[in-house]
């Protein structure tokens, strides 16, 4: 491939002076890039659809029980895939490793509220904020991290006839990000629920572990609110820029 440039010169002996550049090295790596790009696609598709295959069989399991805390926790594990998917889902379209957070936990939004929200049940579950761009490894954590807590508060909050308002909320910061789980419900123990629940267990581990940061809780007659915080980037990738 040769990038061929003309240019006029207005003197006696040259009136045209004609520049020749080799740019084959540059096409080939684009071609290299977009190959590259077209594999990450493929990868991502074939990862989403073995999730969702995998919690379409344990639906079909829960639909077969009859024990209803059977159902339950075969509902929350369908919930945990989703919640990977979602991540799958978009990179899946986009053939690069970013993608928006708002529009992952949208996803797990609507994917909660399939499973947990019912006609009886008049729970506002609603998400707002800011819109961020972050890798796969943080928007998989991120989605985690707030599918468990959001199942909590709808299983836990809302006592009797299932009447109140929950609300994910982004806070875009410079190199900290903030999300926060909020619901008007009953309130709880937190020492109680310290000592068992293996989705708070879940929570903590995606958030210390995986994204750097730190869990805060507090709940009380008027509501409870969930926050923590986590890096806009990977804590590998800002070592390796310095």
């Amino acid at each position: 491939y040769l990038r061929i440039r003309q240019i006029k010169l207005e003197k006696e002996n040259i009136r045209l002076a004609v520049i020749i550049r080799d740019i084959t090295w540059n096409r080939e790596q684009e071609k290299n890039l977009v190959l590259k790009s077209v594999a990450i696609e493929e990868v991502h598709h074939r990862v989403k659809n073995n999730l969702q295959t995998i919690a379409s069989l344990l639906r079909m399991q829960a639909r077969r029980t009859e024990n209803e805390e059977t159902k339950h926790l075969l509902n929350e594990s369908i919930n945990r895939i989703l919640s990977i998917s979602a991540t799958h889902q978009l990179l899946a379209h986009s053939g690069k490793d970013e993608v928006e957070l708002k529009e992952v936990l949208h996803t797990v939004r609507n994917n909660l509220a399939q499973t947990y929200l019912t006609s009886a049940q008049k729970i506002n579950l609603k998400l707002e904020g800011d819109d961020l761009t972050v890798n796969s490894d943080i928007a998989t954590s991120v989605a985690l991290a707030v599918n468990e807590l959001v199942q909590n508060s709808i299983r836990y909050a809302f006592p009797g006839e299932k009447v109140g308002n929950d609300c994910i909320r982004i806070e875009r910061g410079k190199i900290y990000s903030t999300i926060t789980v909020k619901d008007d419900g009953a309130g709880f123990n937190i020492g109680n629920i310290k000592t068992g629940s293996l989705g708070l267990k879940i929570v903590e581990s995606m958030v210390e572990d995986k994204l750097h940061g730190k869990l805060k809780i507090r709940s009380g007659t008027h509501g409870t609110k969930a926050s923590f915080d986590f890096m806009n980037k990977s804590a590998d990738l800002i070592s390796f820029s310095k």
